[in-house]
């Protein structure tokens, strides 16, 4: 999650906003990162999401819900904003507090029962 957050925000650091709300790739790029961070989010268990309150979590997950399943309306101006504020948001939370998560949460935790 957080290896996917950073590669995101790293493809994208030269990328103006209006280049990015031209290119359909680089939408649909962003897209597959935010499903995969979302992936991986719905993985971590409610434990260890109490861990790092600075991320919201269900949103998260529900980022990906709404991109798995409404990808036809994907709006460039949203995804802009994820990247450049909270995806920079959630790395530095993720950051601080990793060390507090269980190993297996740091790559592909599973959720408890």
């Amino acid at each position: 999650m957080l290896s996917l957050s950073q590669e995101a925000i790293a493809q994208f650091a030269a990328v103006s906003e209006s280049d990015f709300a031209s290119r359909r790739l680089y939408q649909t790029s962003l897209a597959w990162y935010l499903q995969g961070i979302g992936e991986a989010a719905s993985r971590i268990s409610d434990e260890s999401r109490s861990l790092v309150p600075g991320i919201p979590w269900n949103q998260v997950v529900g980022t990906r819900h709404i991109i798995s399943h409404e990808y036809d309306r994907l709006a460039p101006v949203k995804l802009w904003h994820v990247l450049r504020v909270h995806l920079p948001r959630m790395v530095t939370a993720l950051q601080a507090t990793i060390h507090l998560l269980p190993a297996k949460s740091n790559e592909a935790p599973t959720r408890g029962p």
